[in-house]
């Protein structure tokens, strides 16, 4: 019967060459094994160092600091590591001695199996042998907020990862973030950004994304840190900082090195020794990995005795690197298990030794992939170094434009010899590479004469893809595009980094970047949008005449973020103006029409609407040439809402109703890319907002919710904010229903914080104030208001500027500082009259009668009230007009031949 030998806690069989701490198997090597065996046999006798060397290593000349090393190892495994020996004791220049008890107990009959833990990967892969690390790193991860799992490439790091994630999903919201396909460390924020569906204008999203996730208890998995190792740390470092609910599981080949963390190193899979049986030889993870996959790869596999010593052997060569240990049994579709370790022998030779140096672990994966290669013929080795330029998924079609050979053989050749994965599962089967041995084929490509020219071919790939797929992408929703594009982005990073390189064609990467423009616009991808916008215009700006065209789209797209975004302003009429200057030499009416837009709305924005209209008409007059019929028709709203805004509500109302009319009978698509907006959504925006004025503020509130539901409905998402912020906010305010308008805040705040709206986020911030101030909290609504009104007036926002005055009159006031209140309304009125915005003209007067009336000044009050009402029947607000009269009625105030004076003095300043 086999014997056990037993020193609390742990066991050992010397037949079977496994040590085992409370049932689990602890990871050795073989020589540390050997070592440990020769020690107990004698428990409490010296063992001299040349007595060790000569058992240990029997064929070998080996030192006394390689003993050192594996004694060392042994003892850390053991725990034997701090102040008095427990198990093995050091006799200086003699040898070593195992002082602990050694109890010998027969080995029970009952075989111990290790059991496969199901991960939450989609494809339901068992887990071997990583029970405990899977345990541990649970448990550290209660001891603290960030842990990285660090080891070897291909050792399994991210699938521990992903059990861990699992095991937690009740205690966190899980973010997984794969960084395996990030080229540049500084796009790790940005990426996790987008994975979040938080995106900031800034340039600096950090503080958006602490926000986002704060806001529940989180668990953020960082997957291949290894390459952008000082940014994630950074990274990781600054959320942490701004967080307490947030814990960070991170995988890499070295720790971040960052403050608090707690690394667990993950060892390679336990080994068994080459004496065991089939079934003893399956008690180990490495040999149940192995037959695991060539089952999966032959579709039926059983480990056979004369099959167990070479698997063994494989197992044991490929020290338990479970990516080393699946390529080898993947292999077994075109070769035996027998010609398979005669291979790998051969491809290993060069590293008989190095295992006994100590040679770093990550060239044992180098290896297994070296042999993987040498076993492709020309072809397949040429193929696979040109399928490394894609970063992710690919499909057959994107192979065909950049293999060389027939890429119907070759891909399948691949797929075959599990250097390729095939991704069955979906309508649209797509091709992957596994990172490592992409990263491998590609250091390959980089060596030799191919790399330009297999870059090259992938950027003209990508730029007929994008340009014939651009009707699509403009046509389609986010969800879609999300879904069916998406996976171009990792392999457009990287050919655009080639391409403003230094060796790679700057004129192709602006080429790229204008044909991806409707991808990073329906992917939110803003900030990468404009660092690669940028260093296109940088290149043909040095380069004139080069190529106009693209030059003048990217200039119309470096406009796009700047008119959402709370800073800069002049950025985007910087980069409009030039886009129209380009679009006329061009004589591209388009891009005129987009120019121009954005110019209106620039002007708009800074509530300037009498300069709004002359861009209305001169969008007008230019929509007649354009080839769109509905050009002229979005001609017809623009100038529907500039009149909105000058005060002219009747008239404003007449244009858009003409507008919508018109708009059900042209093609719209497109024009939510073109003018950033659903056309119709936006219509019935300001359509709503120019009823209620009317005095008809049922149908106004009517018209918002229908405008949220359509806006929901096609999953336009700026829209849907744009409704919020200008119509159902304000409305619901005005109205002076303050729940409704609590909840509409509550949606604004909801989607501005998930898309980074700086300025609508702001209007929401503002609106707030408005409700502070109603339930008497004046000084905190003030401190509120201010801030948003500073963060908008420096932005160029302020088309709300008047509205949010009233509140701030209001609210000094309140505190006893009416003559402050009245400077801001008189400042406000004087605005006003440069602009020409009369839209709140009659509130304003109104605020500064209630002023009055509260230092008792009667005359001046019924001076305010008179014009007022003036302003109000001037543009035939009845909505405004019976807030007025309603303050009138509450004062008792009657404007009688006492108090004329006040009123021939107010007619005296009324403009013709």
């Amino acid at each position: 019967m086999e014997e056990e030998l037993y020193f609390a806690p742990f066991s050992i069989v010397p037949a079977r060459r496994s040590l085992t701490r409370d049932g689990a198997i602890v990871a050795l090597g073989s020589r540390a094994i050997d070592i440990l065996l020769f020690l107990i046999s004698s428990p409490g006798e010296l063992k001299a160092n040349h007595d060790i060397v000569k058992q240990v290593w029997p064929d070998t000349f080996v030192d006394e600091a390689n003993l050192r090393v594996h004694v060392s190892a042994l003892r850390k495994a053991l725990g034997d590591t701090r102040g008095e020996p427990q198990y093995i004791a050091n006799i200086p220049g003699r040898g070593y001695v195992f002082v602990a008890p050694v109890e010998r107990r027969p080995v029970a009959q009952a075989e111990r199996t290790i059991r496969p833990l199901l991960s939450d990967d989609p494809d339901d892969m068992r887990i071997f042998g990583r029970d405990q690390s899977i345990e541990a790193v649970v448990s550290q991860l209660e001891k603290g907020r960030l842990v990285t799992i660090a080891g070897p490439g291909g050792i399994g790091k991210s699938t521990v990862a992903r059990a861990v994630a699992a095991r937690l999903g009740s205690r966190f919201n899980l973010v997984r973030i794969d960084l395996s396909e990030v080229g540049a460390g500084e796009l790790v924020p940005t990426v996790v950004a987008s994975r979040l569906g938080v995106l900031s204008r800034s340039g600096e999203p950090i503080s958006a994304i602490s926000v986002a996730l704060e806001a529940t208890p989180t668990l953020v998995v960082l997957d291949g840190c290894e390459h952008v190792v000082e940014n994630a740390a950074r990274f990781v470092e600054a959320v942490l900082h701004g967080t307490r609910a947030v814990h960070f599981l991170a995988t890499s080949r070295e720790p971040l090195r960052s403050a608090g963390e707690r690394v667990h190193r993950l060892l390679p899979l336990a080994l068994p020794p080459s004496t065991l049986s089939s079934r003893e030889a399956l008690a180990f993870p490495a040999v149940q990995l192995f037959v695991e996959r060539a089952d999966a790869c032959l579709g039926g596999y059983e480990l056979s005795e004369e099959d167990t010593p070479v698997v063994i052997d494989i197992c044991s060569r490929l020290d338990g690197i479970a990516l080393a240990i699946e390529l080898a049994a993947g292999r077994l579709e075109s070769m035996g298990v027998a010609a398979l370790g005669k291979s790998l022998t051969d491809c290993f030779k060069v590293l008989s030794r190095g295992r006994r140096t100590a040679l770093p672990r990550h060239q044992t994966l180098r290896a297994a992939l070296d042999w993987s290669y040498l076993l492709l013929n020309p072809s397949e080795q040429r193929a696979l170094r040109e399928l490394s330029v894609f970063r992710g998924r690919f499909t057959a079609s994107a192979a065909e434009e950049m293999l060389t050979e027939d890429a119907t053989d070759v891909l399948a050749a691949l797929v075959a010899k599990s250097l390729v994965t095939l991704e069955a599962n979906v309508e649209d089967p797509y091709y992957r590479l596994l990172d490592t041995t992409r990263i491998y084929a590609a250091e390959k490509l980089a060596g030799s004469s191919e790399f330009e020219r297999a870059m090259a071919r992938l950027g003209n790939y990508l730029c007929l893809l994008l340009e014939k797929s651009g009707p699509t992408l403009h046509t389609n929703s986010a969800e879609e595009v999300e879904a069916g594009a998406s996976h171009l982005v990792p392999s457009l990073r990287a050919c655009l980094d080639w391409a403003f390189g230094a060796k790679g064609d700057r004129l192709l990467g602006a080429r790229i970047t204008v044909a991806a423009l409707p991808l990073y616009f329906k992917l939110s991808l803003f900030d990468e949008c404009i660092a690669v916008v940028t260093a296109s215009i940088s290149y043909l700006d040095a380069n004139p005449d080069l190529d106009e065209a693209s030059r003048m789209k990217l200039y119309t797209a470096l406009g796009w973020p700047q008119l959402i975004a709370a800073d800069e302003p002049w950025r985007g009429v910087a980069a409009w103006t030039a886009s129209a200057r380009i679009a006329e030499k061009l004589g591209d009416v388009d891009h005129q029409l987009r120019a121009i837009w954005a110019l209106w709305v620039d002007a708009i924005n800074r509530a300037a609407p009498r300069e709004g209209l002359a861009w209305t008409e001169r969008f007008t007059d230019q929509a007649i040439v354009s080839p769109d019929p509905a050009d002229s028709v979005i001609g017809q709203r623009m100038q529907g809402a500039t009149l909105h805004w000058l005060g002219r509500h009747a008239e404003a109302e007449a244009h858009l109703e003409a507008m919508l009319a018109q708009y059900e009978d042209v093609p719209s698509a497109g024009h939510s890319i073109r003018f950033h907006f659903d056309q119709r959504t936006t219509a019935h925006t300001i359509l709503s907002r120019c009823k209620w004025f009317l005095g008809r503020e049922t149908d106004a509130l009517k018209e918002v919710e229908d405008s949220l539901l359509y806006a929901e409905s096609i999953r336009h998402y700026a829209s849907l904010t744009n409704v919020l912020a200008e119509a159902a906010c304000p409305l619901a305010l005005m109205t002076g229903d303050d729940g409704l308008a609590a909840h509409y805040i509550a949606m604004l705040r909801e989607h501005t914080k998930a898309m980074s709206l700086d300025v609508w986020r702001t209007y929401g911030d503002c609106f707030e104030a408005e409700l502070m101030q109603r339930a008497g909290e004046s000084l905190g609504s003030l401190r509120l208001l201010r801030h948003g009104l500073q963060q908008l007036r420096g932005a160029g926002f302020v088309l709300f500027e008047t509205m949010f005055v009233s509140t701030e009159a209001r609210a000094l006031s309140g505190i006893g500082r009416d003559e402050e209140a009245l400077g801001v309304l008189n400042a406000a009125l004087a605005k006003g009259a440069l602009s020409g915005e009369a839209w709140w003209l009659p509130e304003l007067h109104r605020e500064k009668a209630g002023i009055y009336l509260k230092q008792a000044d009667l005359r001046n009050a019924a001076a305010s009230f008179e014009a007022a009402i003036w302003a109000a029947e001037l543009s035939g607000a009845n909505g405004l007009l019976r807030r007025i009269e309603g303050d009138m009625a509450d004062a008792q105030i009657c404007l009688d031949p006492v108090l004329s004076g006040a009123s021939a003095a107010v007619g005296a300043r009324r403009p013709e």
